[in-house]
């Protein structure tokens, strides 16, 4: 049941209309149960805001939206939420993000108040500081998956976040290496950078594996008899913890990487050099220590590698490269062989072929014309 009245108001009228629906009384509490809502410019409006609601009581899909600030909420869903269901390195980044950008903003509005315009300023004005595309999208997702979880949660209705789209990410250049490159890194490397640098740019080079992943191999997962090398873990730096071993980003990142009698080779000498390496300090090296450790089988920091990366590539005189472009060298030179995408698509431990087509486009059209030419080969006695 609904009751409708005026209430004094600062406009032309002098009043506007309110209603309040009467839900009885809360078992629990023993109080009167009521929903109130304020400020509408007519009786029809209040009559039909009022019949929405108690349509959705009938079917029990109202919500009584929480009064709590973003603040709050963010700060419960941190810790109740997030600390239990993502890696420690990306409740971290959560952690950096929501204290230093959104609960500056919007932390002490209520998560009820919060409407997609808002949340579309506040993006053009990050653009016009300067903050990229990448890091806004950041943001936008960390917003999108705390939101949805305050849906879920009872906290609000609908989320406002869905209602917004954060500016277009700029396509990332994608810089890689020829075979001669390459060859002529691993080989000035060889000679000049410690082993454990060697061993780490190689097997990078020749798996396509990714940084985490490299530094998380133990000796157990290479298989020296079927030539494999099987990827079940991958290493992070978590800020006030130091280094730390998560499984990989999705399961499709768990897999096994078929390696040729070089790769296992080079291993096999890596190996031996680690074993007189270790025996010196009087240790013996065993399945458990890392592949790539500098010293007594410990890992290297992964925060290390990209300038250790790129000093050696100064020092090599070749272009500069991130080092994970080095997967992307992997990749684009297996497909530019011929290779099948669907190949490596399962080395790179992609979700799907999909994903591997799409980040390899550039590579596709030569793979096309070399398949057309093939075709043609085929029929060339017989046309």
């Amino acid at each position: 049941m609904a009751y409708y009245r005026k209430v004094k108001a600062k406009n032309k009228k002098g009043y506007t209309w309110a209603f309040t629906i009467d839900r009885g009384v809360d078992p629990s509490t023993g109080k009167r149960k009521q929903i109130t809502r304020r400020g509408f410019n007519t009786s029809k409006e209040a009559e039909l805001a009022a019949t929405k609601i108690m349509q959705e009581l009938e079917d029990n899909e109202y919500v009584e939206e929480n009064k709590i600030t973003l603040k709050n909420y963010l700060t419960e869903w941190l810790e109740v939420f997030a600390k239990q269901n993502v890696r420690k390195s990306t409740f971290k980044g959560y952690t950096s993000a929501i204290y230093s950008r959104l609960i500056p903003k919007f932390g002490f509005i209520r998560i009820k108040e919060i409407k997609p315009p808002m949340l579309l300023k506040y993006y053009n004005e990050l653009s016009e500081e300067g903050i990229t595309p990448e890091y806004i999208n950041y943001l936008h997702t960390i917003l999108k998956h705390s939101l949805d979880t305050a849906v879920t949660w009872g906290y609000i209705k609908n989320n406002p976040v869905l209602k917004v789209s954060p500016p277009p990410r700029k396509r990332k250049q994608m810089d890689t290496w020829s075979v001669d490159e390459c060859r002529f890194f691993l080989k000035y490397t060889k000679e000049h950078a410690k082993h454990h640098k060697y061993m780490l740019y190689f097997l990078a080079i020749f798996t396509g594996m990714r940084r985490g992943e490299l530094l998380g191999l133990k000796w157990s997962d290479v298989n020296f008899e079927n030539n494999t090398i099987s990827v079940s873990r991958s290493l992070y730096y978590v800020p006030d913890e130091g280094i730390v071993t998560h499984e990989p980003k999705t399961l499709h990142s768990i897999r096994s990487i078929s390696i040729s009698d070089e790769v296992l080779n080079r291993l096999r000498e890596y190996q031996t050099c680690q074993k007189e390496k270790m025996l010196l300090t009087g240790n013996h090296l065993s399945d458990s220590h890392f592949i790539i450790s500098p010293s007594a089988g410990s890992p290297l920091n992964p925060n290390t590698v990209h300038k250790l990366f790129l000093y050696d590539i100064k020092k090599a005189g070749l272009k500069r490269i991130r080092f994970h472009d080095l997967r992307h060298t992997h990749a684009t030179i297996m497909l530019k062989l011929g290779e099948h995408p669907k190949i490596v698509s399962e080395r790179l431990g992609h979700t799907n072929i999909q994903t591997t087509m799409n980040k390899y486009s550039h590579v596709t059209p030569n793979m096309q014309k070399g398949s057309a030419t093939r075709f043609e080969d085929a029929f060339k006695n017989d046309i």
